[in-house]
């Protein structure tokens, strides 16, 4: 490194800068480092920026002071002009930019809470503990509100998704992406142990650390359809298996208020907060035929097949003892349809029937379906000819799966093949 004076050793020297006396020290080695820690924190000084600095040995004035090498750094740092004033803005206690001034630093804190306000009329706010202070700053470090736009978009990534599948539980997506369930849920605020992941969704894996979290807060409102319900009425003098309309329904209107919470432009609340009914939907109200025609003994077509099979035991005496319905064998869990519309009156256990199911029908009738391995309807239920009503079982006192199917009348079990 060329040396801009001569001598060495200790004494007292005057340091100047451009021929303008800055300090005084007593060695000659201690300037040489502070130039070279200049260099280093701000660039490698070329022979002529080194030049600009001068040594030169004195007597001591008497009043005069000699600076330690901190202080020589800092005055020839301000005096090559490397540093200048700024603000800085600190982050949770942190100095994360330097602006050129308060104005530039506040435009661009407001440009970053606007860039996040996805809903009209919303709040913004800043989480973390921010603080404007003033200060010298290198100058390269020094930015505008754009260059600071820049440098917060080069340091938010995007985060690592997970989009949900036919499954897909938190346990496994934990494990797969080798977290726990706590974690996963820490990242995913808006996701709860017990919730429900609907497909298509998206969970975070890794969550990038954010140099500023933005949280906003807006009510939104939604105009959302009412469904209309169905009032249905029986007619006795309507053959089973016809349907009219009386008064035909209308889907009514509400709006719903939301209160919308995101953190970063990312979904973790939505909270429903009032609805108010606009149009009250209109109640469909429907006829229904509820009359069973009797049949003969060559059975009168008026009730479907419950199930497909072949009948391994009839109606009539067996064994001594009356078999008040009929046997139809059928493999274990297949399907069972309601032989005709009605309304399901019993849905349970019944003993040696097993699980059953009775269906009224109307003027009278009512039909039974026993043995089920599993039911799928509930009482007051209303059904239609051919709706799923359960599966076939072996349940109750039976000895294989079958269903056993009953046709009352008026109380009385009546065979059912005159009303197949």
């Amino acid at each position: 490194m060329a040396a801009f004076w001569s001598g060495t050793g200790n004494g007292t020297w005057s340091v100047s800068f451009d021929g303008e006396s800055v300090a005084l020290v007593q060695e000659v080695e201690e300037v040489e480092a502070v130039l070279a820690r200049i260099g280093a924190e701000y660039g490698q000084l070329s022979q002529a920026e080194r030049a600009r600095v001068k040594l030169v040995r004195v007597s001591r004035p008497g009043d005069a002071e000699y600076v330690s090498a901190r202080e020589l750094e800092r005055r020839l740092v301000g005096a090559y002009g490397f540093l200048g004033d700024a603000v800085a803005l600190s982050i949770d206690g942190q100095v994360k930019m330097y602006f050129k001034d308060r104005g530039e630093a506040t435009a661009f804190l407001d440009k970053l809470k606007t860039s996040y306000m996805i809903e009209s009329n919303c709040e913004a706010a800043i989480v973390e503990t921010l603080e404007l202070v003033q200060m010298t700053a290198p100058r390269a470090e020094v930015i505008d509100r754009e260059g600071a736009w820049r440098l917060y978009k080069s340091r938010t990534k995007d985060d690592l998704e997970h989009e949900i599948k036919n499954g897909d539980t938190l346990w496994d997506i934990a494990v797969k992406y080798g977290l726990s369930v706590e974690q996963l849920l820490k990242a995913n605020p808006g996701v709860k142990p017990d919730s429900v992941l609907a497909l298509g969704s998206k969970l975070v894996i890794s969550k990038q650390e954010p140099l500023l979290t933005v949280v906003t807060t807006a009510e939104i409102t939604e105009t959302r359809t009412i469904p209309f319900q169905v009032k249905v009425e029986r007619d006795r003098k309507l053959p089973m298996g016809q349907r009219k309309v009386v008064e035909p329904g209308q889907p009514g209107r509400e709006e719903v208020t939301f209160k919308v919470i995101r953190q970063n432009g990312r979904l973790v609340e939505r909270e429903r907060i009032a609805a108010v009914q606009v149009e009250p939907p209109k109640t469909q109200v429907e006829v229904r035929g509820a009359m069973l025609m009797v049949a003969s003994r060559q059975g009168s077509g008026q009730l479907a097949w419950p199930v497909r099979g072949s009948i391994s035991s009839g109606f009539g005496v067996r064994y001594g003892r009356m078999h008040t319905g009929i046997d139809i064998t059928s493999s274990s869990g297949t399907p069972i349809a309601a032989a005709e519309s009605g309304r399901v009156i019993s849905a349970g256990w019944g003993g040696a029937y097993g699980r059953m199911v009775d269906i009224d029908h109307g003027g009278g009738v009512v039909t039974r379906y026993a043995h089920m391995s599993r039911i799928a309807v509930s009482v007051g239920q209303e059904v239609n000819r051919g709706e799923l009503i359960g599966y076939v079982g072996s349940t109750g006192n039976s000895s294989g799966p079958h269903l056993h199917f009953e046709v009352i009348v008026n109380g009385s079990q009546l065979n059912p093949i005159n009303y197949l």
